[in-house]
């Protein structure tokens, strides 16, 4: 995995003799002052996720409802336009996803509008955390941990140097 260190790096590779650009498997760290500056940008689509989210799970219950409901005359066309419904949520989502990680930052939990930033500390690869409501990103936590293995910024000081 190559690593860009700030958004002017180049990110995306050529191959020989093609004229066009491929994305390349390539990630961006951030510090958490780059961090902390993306969170006006990000906020406005994390909302937007949480509720979208929120909304896919309610029309994942009245489908179970109506599934159930085999009685009902109007469940075959309630199921149909509850299945559209969900697609046009799908897509919604798919696009959230898509702008998140368009601007570096990882989705681990949609419900809680729950992100992760790449960062180095030291020669390792960790990643700064912020929750949706939080002021602004204050923790990180090692790649194999998840948001309980969160640790306070302040405790790694050579990181908010960076």
């Amino acid at each position: 995995m190559s690593v860009c260190r700030t958004q002017s790096d180049v990110c995306s590779k050529s191959p020989p003799g093609m004229g066009g650009s491929v994305q390349s498997n390539a990630v961006r760290l951030f510090t958490p002052r780059e961090a902390n500056a993306m969170l006006p940008t990000l906020r406005p689509l994390l909302i937007e996720l949480t509720d979208r989210h929120a909304k896919r799970e309610q029309l994942d219950e009245l489908l179970v409802e109506v599934e159930q409901d085999d009685k009902s005359r109007g469940s075959m066309r309630d199921r149909l336009e509850l299945e559209v419904r969900l697609d046009e949520n799908l897509a919604e989502l798919k696009q959230l996803f898509e702008a998140l990680a368009r601007h570096g930052v990882e989705v681990k939990d949609p419900a809680i509008g729950l992100i992760d930033f790449h960062a180095q500390r030291g020669a390792e690869l960790v990643y700064l955390c912020y929750k949706l409501g939080e002021s602004e990103v204050t923790h990180w936590h090692p790649l194999d941990d998840g948001y309980r293995g969160r640790k306070p910024l302040e405790s790694e000081p050579e990181m908010l140097k960076i």
